[in-house]
């Protein structure tokens, strides 16, 4: 329990910030029509975390 109460606080922040950071780098990448498939996973891997962390923690308590 203290391990998701850790991420939910301390590394959800970092989280999302990383989230924000590659979901940014694919919709620049949409606009000059490159790929962008690794940004997506990343982006949703991260929001995935951030998610679970919060809905853990929070079922938790």
């Amino acid at each position: 329990m203290v391990v998701f109460l850790f991420s939910a606080v301390y590394l959800v922040p970092i989280f999302g910030f990383l989230f924000v950071i590659s979901l940014l780098k694919a919709i620049e990448k949409i606009v000059n029509k490159k790929g962008y498939g690794i940004e997506m996973f990343w982006s949703g891997l991260f929001f995935a975390l951030s998610i679970w962390s919060i809905g853990v923690s929070a079922s938790l308590n």
